[in-house]
């Protein structure tokens, strides 16, 4: 059996178990008589989801039809489907699934509040799904002086180019940049490219890099596009020296990523000690 072939197999019973899980009542339908099923009969739902009840039949037979994601999004409120079930619904039927609609200036959970903190003394920081850094540690603030960035100014793809200081301790910046950007690209057409409202503000960072930076306007034009991830980086700190350390991208739910600076050997983890000042705590923007 190919991987589509399992694929169909799977959306068909995924499509029926969902269907009976669905009462008229719930879908504003009177419970009528004589139901041989639990759940809608595939006419309705079709009715409901605004699709012919002849594709439908096919769709939940398991034959090979291509949904367009306008019709897989009517299934999944039809179905009332939650997040992570329009996701699996949306890669059973073959088609990428929808980038989240971020809540702008969404507050950030306590808990990854104190993940942030706990990481010390490692730098770390949590950026949210438009790239702006919502929250960091004490060491981030010895290293990185996000603090000093207005608010509107304070975001991972920005400061990578403006923090002057940075660029100059990071060696080899320019391979670091021009993955920056891929990443941001990357983000900016998991979230819908051009079409999409929730790429609004990704769209116009990079219009932002472009006008102010002729570098990343160079490198932009080169398409290049790669999932935010972590490296290995290198700074030379003009106080401590050598800085050898991973950089570790994790994704939280609600579009949240938490990237940690974890010291590659103890020298470097000594000398991040040194960094931070006696009481410092953390900041929330």
């Amino acid at each position: 059996m190919s991987d589509a072939e399992f694929r169909r197999r799977a959306l068909s019973s995924f499509l029926r178990a969902r269907r009976a899980g669905v009462t008229p009542e719930q879908v504003g339908l009177a419970p009528g008589v004589r139901r041989r099923t639990p759940g809608l009969r595939r006419e309705e739902l079709a009715l409901l989801a605004g699709v012919g009840v002849t594709w439908y039949t096919w769709l939940e037979q398991g034959r090979e039809i291509n949904p367009s994601p306008e019709v897989l999004t009517s299934l999944a409120r039809t179905l009332r489907l939650d997040r992570a079930e329009t996701d699996y619904l949306f890669r059973l039927a073959g088609c990428p699934p929808r980038a989240e609609e971020p809540e702008p200036g969404r507050r950030v959970p306590a808990a990854l509040v104190r993940l942030v903190q706990a990481q010390a003394p490692s730098p770390a920081f949590l950026i949210d799904a438009d790239w702006d850094i919502r929250t960091w540690n004490a060491p981030a603030e010895a290293l990185l002086e996000f603090s000093r960035w207005a608010p509107g100014e304070r975001n991972l793809g920005w400061v990578v180019f403006a923090n002057e200081k940075n660029r100059r301790r990071t060696v080899d910046w320019e391979r670091h940049a021009r993955r920056t950007l891929a990443e941001l690209r990357a983000a900016y057409g998991e979230r819908g490219g051009d079409s999409s409202p929730a790429a609004q503000r990704l769209a116009a960072l990079i219009h932002r890099l472009r006008a102010s930076f002729p570098e990343a306007d160079r490198w932009l034009d080169e398409h290049r596009v790669r999932e935010k991830a972590g490296t290995e980086k290198e700074l030379e700190h003009e106080t401590v020296g050598l800085l050898r350390i991973d950089q570790v991208v994790l994704r939280a739910p609600g579009g949240f990523q938490l990237v940690v600076f974890a010291p590659r050997d103890t020298d470097t983890a000594e000398r991040l000690r040194a960094l931070v000042p006696e009481g410092a705590e953390h900041v929330t923007s």
